[in-house]
Order: C-alpha cells, then structure tokens, then sequence
C-alpha cells in the first residue's frame, strides 16, 4: 500500500518545475524590426512560400482538377461499354451469363466462405459466374 501512495511523491521530488530561461521582460530583446540579414532572410522565405503556394494552386485547378475530369469521362465510357458487351451476351444466352470452361484451377473452394455460402464477399450475381460447390 505504501509502495503505491510513495510512487506519484516520488515523480514529483525528482521532476525539475522551473523554466532555466529568463523571461522577456529581464533584457531578452528579440530583431523583430529592422533591415537585418536576419529580417530580410525571413522576408524571402515568406516570398518563396508565397510562389509556391501559388505555383501549387495553379497546378491543382489547371492540371489536377481537369486530369480528374478526363478519367472519370473515360471509365464511365469504358464502363458503359462494358455493361452493353454484358447485355449483348445476356441477349444472345437467353438472358443468362453463358457459361465458361470449367478448369480445376478456377474457383476452387477448400471450405465455405465465413459469411455462408460458396460466393466470395464482392460476388455480383449480374456480372460473376456463381460457383458450384
């Protein structure tokens, strides 16, 4: 019991709770104005932050933005054509996926998938061939 009140005591015995620095007010003086190297290395930096956020802005509306624009224009035509090919052959089968060379290698299930079932947990029924166990 008394191991357990002496640890906090002990922590606060042997923790230094003092700054070691002067405060401001003792004759710290700060180059806050003034052409010093000092001033003007910092006014440069704030230039140079200044043209690359620039720089960075421009490049994400002119580049960024439009490159986004022309992929998402892409897939979705991808996309639709791949839903029309799907449609044509669903047509074509009687309004069925036609079914593929069943190889040993494809599907292979050693026990059923933990949510129940044989179907894997993205398994689409419009687009997948379901799987017979």
């Amino acid at each position: 019991m008394f191991r357990l009140a002496a640890r906090p005591a002990a922590r606060l015995v042997g923790r230094r709770t003092y700054a070691s620095a002067k405060p401001a007010s003792e004759g710290v003086v700060l180059p806050i104005e003034g052409n010093s190297e000092f001033m003007q290395q910092r006014q440069h930096v704030k230039e140079h932050a200044k043209e690359a956020a620039d720089l960075w802005r421009k490049i994400s509306l002119y580049v960024a933005i439009p490159s986004c624009l022309v992929g998402y224009v892409w897939v979705r035509k991808a996309e639709a054509e791949h839903h029309a090919h799907l449609e044509h052959l669903k047509a074509e089968n009687g309004g069925e996926i036609p079914r593929r060379a069943d190889y040993p290698y494809l599907n292979k299930r050693e026990k059923p998938m933990p949510w129940a079932g044989n179907q894997s947990f993205f398994f689409n029924p419009e687009v997948n061939v379901p799987v017979e166990a």
